[in-house]
């Protein structure tokens, strides 16, 4: 699994879907500032690296879930790579927002969800895991069983780890943000000044502020 694990790492970072700004730092929809930039749509755009993750995803699903009967994909960065690894696995497909829309039939679960059904979630990158939470939340208020949720990238943060764990959601990812670090450096794109960083902005993601780690 490690192997795979940095492969997958390796061909994220070679597909420049991770971006890098000490200097300017992305801001994330909950506030906090970060120094780099997960784009999981790039991988959409690219057949090879398309198909790949979505084989991988989909053998995470069989090996962990072999008894899933539905997939899930959280609305709206996963809906295309869930329903590709529905595809992949004959599987039926729904996608799930974090909170049901304010017009049309005012869904939040888009497709046909039956109780007792068996769900594995498809998320594209798990930070802080609210969206993921909430979506499982919607999949247990339908009277189904979450299985279990599995993405490409997991930031890995404490935090975020102990809130899924509160609500007994077991999270698998292809990824996670140590492998992308270790393999970032060996690849020679990123300095270790540049890994020190993100090291230091891992440990405290809420409170970090760029201009307190630029020499």
């Amino acid at each position: 699994m490690e192997l795979i694990e940095n492969n997958i790492a390796k061909k994220l970072l070679q597909l420049k879907t991770f971006r890098l700004q000490r200097m300017n730092p992305f801001v994330w929809a909950n506030g906090w500032n970060s120094p780099v930039y997960f784009d999981d749509r790039k991988i959409l755009s690219y057949p090879y690296m398309r198909n790949f993750i979505t084989l991988e995803l989909a053998r995470q699903v069989a090996e962990l879930y072999p008894d899933a009967d539905m997939i899930a994909g959280v609305a709206n960065n996963a809906i295309a790579l869930g329903s590709l690894v529905a595809a992949q696995l004959g599987l039926p497909f729904i996608y799930v927002y974090p909170s049901p829309k304010d017009h049309g039939l005012e869904n939040q679960i888009e497709g046909e969800l039956r109780p007792r059904q068996r769900v594995v979630i498809i998320e594209n990158q798990v930070n802080v895991g609210t969206n993921v939470r909430h979506v499982a939340e919607a999949i247990r208020n339908n009277g189904c069983t979450v299985l279990g949720v599995i993405t490409i990238f997991d930031y890995r943060f404490s935090s975020t780890n102990r809130k899924l764990q509160i609500d007994g959601i077991e999270l698998t990812s292809l990824t996670r943000f140590e492998t992308v670090l270790e393999e970032a450096i060996q690849l020679g794109m990123w300095s270790e000044e540049d890994v020190k960083v993100m090291q230091t902005w891992h440990k405290g993601p809420s409170k970090w502020k760029q201009e307190a780690y630029i020499e």
